[in-house]
C-alpha cells in the first residue's frame, strides 16, 4: 500500500472515532437495542466504523480507477488490527457517557 493511501486509511480511522459522529450513532444503535431489532450496542458500532473505513478506503480507489489488491487488503487489515483495541475503547468510552 502507498505511503499516502496508508495514511488515509489512519485518517478515515481517525474521522470514524470522532467523539460526536460515535455519540449519534450509539444512540441511534441504543434504540435499535431497545426495539429489540439488534443485539449489541457496541458489536453494531463497531461494525458502523469498520464500515466508514472500508467505504472510504474503496471510493478513494474507485475515484482512482484502482484495484485493491490482495497485499493492500491485507496491509488494511493489519492497520485495523493494530486500532481495534483503540475503537474498542473510544465505542466503551461512549458507552460510559
Amino acid at each position: 500500500m502507498q505511503p499516502a493511501l496508508r495514511g488515509s486509511v489512519e485518517k478515515f480511522i481517525d474521522i470514524a472515532l470522532d467523539e460526536e459522529s460515535l455519540t449519534r450513532k450509539y444512540q441511534m444503535f441504543r434504540y435499535y437495542h431497545e426495539e429489540g431489532i439488534i443485539r449489541s450496542v457496541e458489536s453494531a458500532l463497531f461494525g458502523s466504523v469498520w464500515t466508514s473505513v472500508v467505504t472510504a478506503l474503496v471510493d478513494v480507489k474507485t475515484r482512482a480507477r484502482q484495484e485493491m489488491s490482495d497485499s493492500e487488503m491485507e496491509e488494511f487489515r493489519r492497520i485495523f488490527d493494530s486500532r481495534a483495541l483503540e475503537i474498542k475503547s473510544r465505542i466503551t468510552e461512549i458507552a460510559n457517557l
